[in-house]
C-alpha cells in the first residue's frame, strides 16, 4: 500500500499530527491484538482527518468497529489493497465512511512495494488457505486459497536481487499449499534457487498436513544453500483430542514423523511451531501432553498463544475454560520452553557463520541471520548488506553473540 501511494504522489510520516489520511492497517487474528488495535482507534475517534482501516480487522469484526462509534472510519479488506490510491483521494474529497471490499485479492507480487528494509524483500505467494480450524478467523478476512502466478513471483525475485537484496521472505497463510495449475512450492523454489545472486530464502509457515504431500519434494528442494534451514510447522497441541476438536488435518505423529525427517537430512535445522494453550475442553492430560511433546521434541522457536475465542469460529460457542487456567498452563509452558531455547542456542558456541548484517537494533547493534535463521548480533563496526565470517562468542535466550573473524572488513567498514 506504502508502495502505491508513494508511486502516485503521497509522501509517507509516522506522525499523525503532519499527516492528511491516517491509515491504521491491522490484525486480528488474537483477541489481545485487536484490543490494543482498538485502544489506538479509540485514541483517533475525535480525529479531524480521515481514517482508513486497513488489514484483517474490517472483515473479523467490523461489527465491533460500529459498535465503537467509528463510522467515520473508511475500510479497506486484504483483498482490496490495490485500491488504496482511490480509496485515499475518496476520503479526503468527501468526509464519509468508504467501504472497498473484493472478493479475489490483486495479483500481489505484481504490486510496487515500499521497503522498510532496504535489504529483506517480503513476498508473498499466496492468499487465503485450504483449511476450517474452529479457532481461526484469520480465513473469514483472506479468504479461500488463491496462488499468485510464479512468472510474477520470479520477475519481483529477480528485480529484488538487482536491487541488492540479501534475504527473500516467501510468505502465506500456509506456504506448503502453494499450488499454481500444478506447479508448487518445491518447483517454486527450484526456480528461485536458480537466480543467479547471493541470496537466501525464508519460507514461511507450513501446516502439517500440507507437507506431507509434498514432502520428498521440498526436502530436496531444502538442500539448496540459498534456503535457510529454518522450518516453521505449527502443531497447536500435544493432545490428538484437542487437535480433532481445533480440526486440524493431522496428528501428533504426522507431526513428529515431519520433524525426524527434516532433522534427518538437516541436523541444525532450526524448527518453530506454534501452541495455543488453554483450547476449550483442554484438560490437564492434554496440557501434559503438550508440555511432553515440546520436551521431547526441542524446537527452536515457540510462538504461545493463550486461547481466545474469536468471532464467527466454532470453538467461540465452546465451553471455555477459567481464564487463570489458561494462563498458569501458558505461564508453565514458557518456563520450559526458555529453557530449551537457551540450550539450543548453546550448543552454537565456538561455531563459525557467514552472515549478512541487514538489520540494526535499537541500540544500534547490527545482526543477521546464521545458516538456520537464528539472530547473529555483531557489535564490531562492520558494513551493513556485506557478507562476513564470524564466531559465535556468546549464547542467550534471544540471540548469540559473534566475533567478527574478517580484519580487512574491520579496517574498511
Amino acid at each position: 500500500m506504502l508502495g502505491i501511494l508513494c508511486n502516485n504522489g503521497y509522501s509517507i510520516t509516522q506522525d499523525p499530527k503532519t499527516a492528511s489520511i491516517i491509515i491504521v492497517n491491522t490484525c486480528a487474528v488474537k483477541q489481545i491484538t485487536e484490543d490494543k488495535i482498538f485502544k489506538k482507534l479509540q485514541k483517533m475517534k475525535n480525529h479531524s482527518k480521515p481514517i482508513i482501516i486497513t488489514g484483517c480487522l474490517p472483515k473479523i469484526n467490523r461489527q465491533r468497529i460500529t459498535d465503537s462509534h467509528l463510522d467515520h472510519c473508511s475500510l479497506l479488506d486484504p483483498a482490496s489493497i490495490d485500491k488504496i490510491y482511490d480509496m485515499a483521494n475518496k476520503c479526503l474529497q468527501e468526509r464519509v465512511q468508504n467501504i472497498i471490499f473484493s472478493k479475489q485479492p490483486p495479483n500481489k507480487p505484481s504490486l510496487p512495494r515500499r521497503r522498510l528494509n532496504k535489504y529483506i524483500e517480503i513476498l508473498q505467494i499466496s492468499e487465503g488457505c485450504q483449511g476450517k480450524c474452529s479457532y481461526c478467523c484469520t480465513r473469514f478476512a483472506r479468504g479461500r486459497l488463491h496462488c499468485f502466478p510464479p512468472k510474477t513471483i520470479l520477475k519481483q525475485i529477480q528485480k529484488a536481487i538487482a536491487e541488492n537484496i540479501v534475504e527473500i521472505q516467501l510468505t502465506a497463510q500456509d506456504t506448503a499449499s502453494y499450488n499454481y495449475r500444478g506447479y508448487n512450492l518445491s518447483d517454486l523454489l527450484r526456480d528461485i534457487s536458480a537466480v543467479k545472486g547471493d541470496f537466501k530464502v525464508r519460507i514461511g509457515m507450513m501446516n502439517p498436513d500440507t507437507v506431507l504431500k509434498f514432502l520428498d519434494e521440498i526436502i530436496d528442494a531444502y538442500e539448496n544453500e540459498k534456503i535457510y534451514k529454518y522450518l516453521h510447522i505449527p502443531i497447536q497441541s500435544g493432545s490428538n483430542r484437542i487437535l480433532k476438536l481445533m480440526k486440524r488435518r493431522n496428528t501428533v505423529d504426522d507431526f513428529l514423523s515431519i520433524m525426524n525427517i527434516f532433522r534427518s537430512h538437516f541436523p541444525t535445522i532450526s524448527i518453530a511451531t506454534d501452541i495455543i494453550v488453554g483450547f476449550p475442553s483442554e484438560t490437564q492430560k492434554d496440557f501434559e501432553e503438550t508440555l511432553n511433546l515440546i520436551k521431547m521434541m526441542r524446537p527452536d522457536v515457540i510462538n504461545i498463544s493463550k486461547y481466545a475465542p474469536r468471532p464467527g469460529t466454532e470453538a467461540s460457542k465452546m465451553k471455555q475454560l477459567d481464564s487463570r487456567i489458561v494462563a498458569s498452563r501458558s505461564r508453565i509452558l514458557s518456563k520450559h520452553v526458555g529453557h530449551i531455547i537457551k540450550d539450543k542456542h548453546m550448543k552454537m558456541l565456538g561455531s563459525y557463520e557467514e552472515i549478512n548484517p541487514i538489520e540494526r537494533t535499537s541500540r544500534g547493534t547490527l545482526f543477521g541471520r546464521t545458516h538456520n535463521y537464528k539472530k547473529a548480533f555483531i557489535d564490531d563496526v562492520v558494513p551493513i548488506g556485506k557478507k562476513i565470517r564470524v564466531k559465535i562468542i556468546e549464547a542467550h535466550q534471544r540471540r548469540l553473540d559473534c566475533k567478527v573473524l574478517d580484519p580487512e572488513v574491520l579496517q574498511n567498514p
